[in-house]
C-alpha cells in the first residue's frame, strides 16, 4: 500500500501524535507574552497548511475564546486589525509572499504580532521588529508540521488567558491520537483498516465532503485538501446546516456526470439532535439522485 510513499508521508502520520506534547515544548520555549488588556480580536494570516492550524484552533475553541478569531488567506490584513488585535502570522517555510504582504499591513498601526514559522523572511522581519517568535522545526512538509502549529498556539493563547477552561496537560489526549492511529496502520494488526476501506471506495470517485458547523467545519476542508495534494486527486466540500440552505438542491440534477461523485460525511458520535436529522435527510436526498 505504501510503495508509492516517495515523501515518507506514512512516517509523518504514525508519528504525529508526537507533536502534541511537542507543540507545548515550542511554546514553553518561545514563553510568548500578550498585552491582553486591550485584545478584541485575534487576527490569523496564513495559507494552506499553515492556514489550516488557524482554522481547526478557531473550531475547536468555538465556545472558549474570550474574543474572535478570524483566519485569512490573502495578500492583506483586514482594516480591523490594529492596535486592539493579536494578529499571528503563521508560514512554515517564512517565505509565503501572501502572508509576507498581510503582515506587513499591521506592522506600524500598533497590532500585537505573533510570528509562527520555522526561518525564511518571516522570521527575519521578526528580528528586526521584535515581534515574538514560535520557531517550528524544520524539514516538514507544511501541512504535515500541522500538530507543531496547533498545539504550540493553543498553549500561547492558554498562558495568556486568551480562551476557557486551557487544559495544560494533553497527554491523554497524545494516547488516545496514539491509539487511533495503531488501529490504522496495516502493518501492526490484520483485521478491518477503514482507511484501508474508505480509499478502495473512494477510488475512480470524486469526494464531495460534509462536516458540521460550528466544532467540525473544517475537518472537511482538511480532507479535501489532503485529498488535492497528497491523493492528487478533486474534491469539494461544504458544511451543514448551510448546504441545506442552498447546495442540496443540486443534488437533484439528472446529469451523467452524477455517477462520479461520492459523498462522504464526517461527524463525531453524538451531534446535536438538528443536525443529526439534517445530515439523514440529506443523504435521503442524495441516495435519490443515485449516488
Amino acid at each position: 500500500m505504501y510503495s508509492p510513499d516517495k515523501s515518507n508521508f506514512k512516517k509523518y502520520l504514525t508519528d504525529f501524535y508526537t507533536q502534541i506534547d511537542a507543540g507545548k515544548k515550542l511554546s514553553d520555549t518561545a514563553g510568548v507574552s500578550v498585552n491582553t488588556e486591550n485584545i478584541q480580536n485575534i487576527v490569523y494570516l496564513g495559507m494552506g497548511g499553515s492556514a489550516i492550524a488557524g482554522d481547526l484552533l478557531k473550531d475547536t475553541l468555538f465556545k472558549q475564546l474570550h474574543v474572535p478569531m478570524t483566519v485569512h488567506r490573502t495578500y492583506h490584513a483586514p482594516a480591523f486589525a490594529n492596535g486592539n488585535s493579536l494578529v499571528v502570522a503563521c508560514s512554515y517555510s517564512g517565505n509565503t509572499e501572501e502572508v509576507l504582504s498581510a503582515v506587513d499591513d499591521v506592522a506600524d498601526n500598533g497590532a500585537q504580532v505573533l510570528v509562527i514559522s520555522s526561518g525564511g523572511a518571516l522570521t527575519k522581519r521578526a528580528s528586526e521588529n521584535g515581534w515574538p517568535l514560535i520557531t517550528l522545526p524544520a524539514g516538514y512538509p507544511p501541512r504535515m508540521a500541522l500538530g507543531f502549529m496547533f498545539f504550540a498556539l493553543y498553549h500561547t493563547l492558554g498562558r495568556n488567558n486568551l480562551l476557557d477552561d486551557y487544559q495544560e496537560d494533553l497527554s491523554s489526549l497524545g494516547t488516545f491520537v496514539k491509539d487511533e492511529i495503531c488501529k490504522h496502520d496495516a502493518t501492526r494488526h490484520d483485521g478491518h483498516i477503514l482507511a484501508l476501506e474508505l480509499a478502495k471506495t473512494l477510488h475512480h470517485h470524486i469526494p464531495v465532503l460534509y462536516s458540521s458547523s460550528p466544532f467540525l467545519q473544517t475537518i472537511s476542508r482538511r480532507w479535501q485538501n489532503q485529498l488535492h495534494e497528497n491523493g492528487k486527486v478533486l474534491a469539494f466540500r461544504n458544511v451543514l446546516p448551510e448546504m441545506n440552505h442552498n447546495e442540496i438542491v443540486g443534488w437533484e440534477m439528472e446529469l451523467p456526470c452524477m455517477d462520479n461523485l461520492m459523498a462522504v460525511f464526517l461527524e463525531n458520535e453524538n451531534p446535536m439532535p438538528r443536525i443529526k436529522m439534517r445530515i439523514t435527510h440529506t443523504i435521503e436526498v442524495i441516495k435519490k439522485s443515485g449516488v
